[in-house]
């Protein structure tokens, strides 16, 4: 009898991971963060302790699933928090965990698009997915138009993560303040309880590398 119940329980994983993988694969990373790693991170003043927390995260992965400790990066633009995030879930899925790595915006445009159509992905095996995953990755939050409907769904996203003690990672470009203001108070407080606050201040890389080019310009 115990023999069964294991066998059920991990036909039932397996049965939950194909499903996951189906709806998010890893080309949800898309080419750019599906190339990010720990070893390919470029190091600037301000960003040491993002960098810290985020392989601190990967190596404590098993503790976090217990307690459903995750991550909330936030900064200014271009100084590497997606890259940590999506290096976080380039490690894990490489360790078999089922991860979402997704972009906030374009996961609700996602949900928004399963109302006009009648066919194919509905909007409960979207939820049900980014409950059910290992790890939860919602990048760029905040970046979305405020609504009735986004604070909803947002909120029922992070709750179903909270109740369920499921660990998530967040990163924003937003001051905490607004992004308060743009996913609501009840979501923001979950997410508060939920996840160590992290600053990222570096300054943008992207900015920095195109001064470079610049500056190469203006010499030759």
């Amino acid at each position: 009898l115990e023999r069964k119940e294991r066998e059920r329980i991990e036909l039932q994983e397996a049965e939950k991971k194909h499903r996951i993988k189906r709806l998010f694969d890893t080309s949800m990373l898309g080419p750019r963060f599906a190339e990010c790693t720990f070893e390919n991170w470029i190091p600037m003043p301000g960003t040491e302790v993002a960098h810290y927390e985020a392989q601190n995260f990967v190596s404590s992965f098993s503790d976090k699933m217990r307690t459903g400790e995750g991550l909330l990066f936030y900064g200014p633009p271009g100084n590497g928090k997606s890259h940590l995030a999506a290096a976080i879930a380039n490690k894990l899925i490489s360790m078999e965990f089922t991860v979402v790595f997704a972009n906030v915006p374009s996961l609700l445009g996602r949900i928004r698009k399963t109302y006009s159509e009648k066919r194919g992905e509905t909007e409960a095996d979207i939820l049900q997915a980014v409950s059910d995953c290992s790890l939860l990755i919602l990048d760029d939050a905040g970046a979305e138009k405020w609504s009735d409907w986004v604070e909803t769904t947002l909120y029922t996203i992070v709750d179903d993560r909270y109740r369920l003690k499921k660990p998530m990672i967040i990163t924003t470009n937003l001051t905490l303040k607004a992004l308060e203001d743009v996913i609501g108070f009840r979501a923001f407080d979950r997410i508060l309880e939920m996840c160590m606050v992290v600053e990222n201040s570096g300054e943008s890389f992207r900015r920095r590398k195109a001064k470079e080019r610049i500056t190469k310009l203006q010499k030759s």
